[in-house]
Formats: C-alpha cells, sequence, structure tokens
C-alpha cells in the first residue's frame, strides 16, 4: 500500500500554548518603579490564513520598597507574515489590568499594540520574541503610568485542530 502525503495544515487549523518571559517597564513613572519583570501565558488559535486571536494572561512585578504587582488579561488579533521559517507579526488587543501596591487594589483598562517575530523550529515547537505597548485607557484616574512596556522571550507549542 502507498502511504498517502500528510494534509498541510493552515493556521485555521491550529491552536497554540506558549510561555513568555521577559521585561516590564513603565518609562515615564514618577512616583512608581519604572523596571519590572514579565511573566505570561498565551493560548491562540487561527481564525484563517493569516489571522489569528490570542489570549493573554502575565504577571508582572516591579521591585522597590513598595513593590507593584500588576496582573492584565487580553484579548488579541495576530496578523502573521508566513515566510517559511521566519514570521514576522503585528497585532492589537484590548485588556484588563488589576494593579496592587501597599494593599490596594486598582482594575483598569488598556489597548495594546505588539510587534514580534516567531522561529518555526519544527511543525510543533516554536520560540519568539516581541513587544507590546500598552496605553493605559484609565490613566487619568489610575494610580499607573499611561504606557506600559513588555518586551520577552516566548517558547510555544502548536496542536492541529483536525
Amino acid at each position: 500500500m502507498a502511504s498517502l502525503p500528510s494534509m498541510a495544515s493552515a493556521y485555521e487549523d491550529q491552536a497554540t500554548f506558549g510561555v513568555e518571559v521577559g521585561y516590564a517597564g513603565m518609562p515615564n513613572a514618577v512616583a512608581l518603579p519604572r523596571n519590572g519583570v514579565d511573566v505570561g501565558l498565551v493560548v491562540g488559535g487561527g481564525l484563517g490564513d493569516a489571522w489569528s486571536i490570542q489570549g493573554l494572561l502575565s504577571y508582572d512585578v516591579f521591585p522597590d520598597e513598595r513593590p507593584l504587582h500588576l496582573g492584565m488579561a487580553g484579548l488579541e488579533a495576530v496578523y502573521a507574515l508566513d515566510i517559511v521559517r521566519f514570521v514576522p507579526l503585528i497585532g492589537f488587543g484590548i485588556d484588563g489590568l488589576l494593579s496592587v501596591r501597599d494593599r490596594r487594589t486598582r482594575a483598569d483598562f488598556a489597548l495594546h499594540g505588539l510587534i514580534g517575530v516567531d522561529y518555526l523550529i519544527n511543525e510543533r515547537w516554536m520560540i519568539g520574541a516581541g513587544v507590546r505597548g500598552y496605553w493605559v485607557a484609565t490613566h487619568a484616574a489610575s494610580p499607573l503610568d499611561s504606557f506600559i512596556l513588555t518586551a520577552g522571550v516566548r517558547a510555544s507549542v502548536r496542536f492541529d485542530l483536525h
């Protein structure tokens, strides 16, 4: 019996799960610590041959004598320019933020943009890097700076959905 080649999968037939770690910063902060650490989870699925939607969960800590803890949950649309192994990414999203400092908790709303790249190691695994810029839409009433930046590296695994 002759074996048939496996069917090629487009993005709409795949889901991804990734972990990322990197830098978090508030470059214009005056009363808050400026530099921190970002760790996160990314779960996504394809919407078409180039578009996908991703859910984000991240935790940032800005160490200081009065540390700031920041949790973020968001949803983003990502366009992938698939160039064989290197895949440039651009995206935008919406986020909910929860900050805690000195036992005071505050919820905020943000919008973000993404620029990144993935490198496909094989059909299942990929590594990548990305930069997200967050505009805190509720910054007028918030203790957070109006702009938050994260930059990190990511390891992800892909799953076929068919």
